[in-house]
């Protein structure tokens, strides 16, 4: 994204944060394209469109929580990443879920309990989720690219992982900052 349209989604997500529903229209026509082509590389073509429109969701449904002080596609991105990686963590327990039952017998499956996290550690486990996309979106675009890369990640060279190191880092510094601990 030019940092002419970087600009204009700063000033357009400061502007619906504020309650002006007016820049809903041009805020989905700069973000829908990059959000899409994110999630799509994330977790590919069959998830991404699904992962990007939750995304979509969740960044409308927290433009008030927007600070205009800090970069609108981070925190954009930093909310699609969230995102993508509960989407394929849902798949992912499906998949265990299909393989468990798969070698049980009905009788079996009946005297288990179901598997999964309780309500509670799902509420947790959002809360969580929401703090740190919070704080990722206060992280410089470059720090926000490199902890998502890192997160799909297999091995990388010393260059990545230095970059790696001190983006967690800020992380860190910027969760320390809001939350009070690690």
């Amino acid at each position: 994204m030019e940092s002419r349209e970087r600009a204009e989604l700063g000033r357009l997500m400061g502007r619906l944060a504020d309650g002006d529903r007016t820049a809903f229209g041009p805020v989905f026509a700069l973000l829908w394209p990059k959000l899409r082509a994110f999630a799509v590389r994330y977790v590919g073509p069959i998830d991404g469109e699904d992962a990007a429109q939750a995304a979509l969701l969740r960044v409308f449904s927290r433009a008030s929580e927007y600070d205009p002080s800090r970069d609108a596609l981070g925190w954009a991105l930093g909310i699609a990443a969230w995102e993508c990686r509960t989407l394929l963590r849902k798949r992912q327990r499906r998949k265990e879920s299909t393989l468990e039952a798969a070698g049980r017998s009905e009788a079996e499956m009946g005297a288990q309990p179901a598997a999964g996290p309780s309500p509670e550690e799902a509420a947790i486990d959002r809360h969580l989720r929401e703090a740190a996309a919070q704080v990722l979106g206060t992280l410089r675009p470059l720090d926000v690219e490199t902890i998502v890369a890192a997160a799909g990640a297999d091995g990388r060279g010393a260059t990545f992982r230095k970059r790696l190191e001190r983006a967690l880092a800020r992380f860190r510094l910027a969760w320390r900052t809001k939350h009070g601990h690690d």
